[in-house]
């Protein structure tokens, strides 16, 4: 029998892109992961892959969506920064399932329960709902509000969400994009809370490295900026010749 073979995507802003490249050069090796796990961006790319597109048409579709159009600054910001505004129907528009359960892959959304404190997975429910809370981060984008309770960006309290893979997969690929850097420009707000974060995040993945039969961090994309879109596609070509040289024992 084959090994069921699983993969986690980190969150990551634009370097979440990256997940794109290391799909293709996974595919290439002819590695297809039957199980997939995601948070913030990288849940957005596995709703996408689970729902049976290519890296290829990944690498399209991410070319025709204007993802800055999506993003309005809050007039008055109460509780962020800025505001989401119609990436819901942008999902639906390629995404045709309603629930995660409907997709042809497993698939499971980490999201951070604000209001309780909590990680979460999620493996049912309404798919663009799920992918709003998980990649909702926080300060800089609003709380989703889910049966009376704020729900934010996965990585706020883990970034690797491995655990739903754990019992169901032999083999289990960790791809997390953000790997650690030096950071001189710390002299606003903004730099300040992203430096935070990141290095919040960071601390739980550490703890969750040690599932992954193989743990993938390609150092090139410490120079994306994580919102700097402009560079996406730098960061497909980053993941694809980093695990284009690396050997898996699957």
């Amino acid at each position: 029998m084959s090994k069921r073979i699983g993969i986690v995507l980190s969150g990551g802003a634009v370097r979440g892109f990256a997940h794109i490249g290391v799909l293709m050069a996974l595919e290439e090796k002819g590695i297809i992961p039957q199980y997939v796990s995601g948070t913030s961006a990288g849940s957005i790319i596995g709703a996408f892959y689970c729902a049976g597109y290519t890296p290829s048409q990944l690498f399209e579709i991410a070319e025709e969506i204007n993802f800055l159009a999506h993003i309005r600054p809050n007039i008055v910001p109460k509780k962020s920064l800025f505001k989401i505004v119609n990436l819901d129907k942008t999902l639906k528009k390629y995404i045709k399932q309603t629930n995660i359960e409907d997709l042809p892959k497993p698939f499971f959304v980490g999201i951070s329960n604000l209001s309780d404190g909590v990680p979460e997975y999620w493996d049912k429910g309404d798919i663009t709902t799920a992918l709003l809370c998980s990649s909702s981060l926080p300060f800089f984008f609003e709380p989703v509000c889910v049966n009376g309770k704020l729900y934010v960006d996965g990585g706020l309290m883990n970034n690797l969400p491995v655990e739903p893979l754990i019992d169901k997969c032999d083999y289990i690929i960790g791809v997390e994009v953000n790997p650690l850097w030096k950071e001189k420009n710390l002299n606003n707000i903004v730099s300040i809370s992203l430096r935070s974060f990141y290095l919040a995040i960071r601390s739980n993945i550490e703890v969750r490295k040690r599932y992954c039969n193989v743990f993938i961090q390609p150092p090139s994309l410490s120079k994306i900026g994580l919102f700097e879109l402009w560079k996406w596609k730098e960061a497909v070509k980053i993941g694809y010749e980093f695990v284009k040289n690396i050997t898996f024992d699957v």
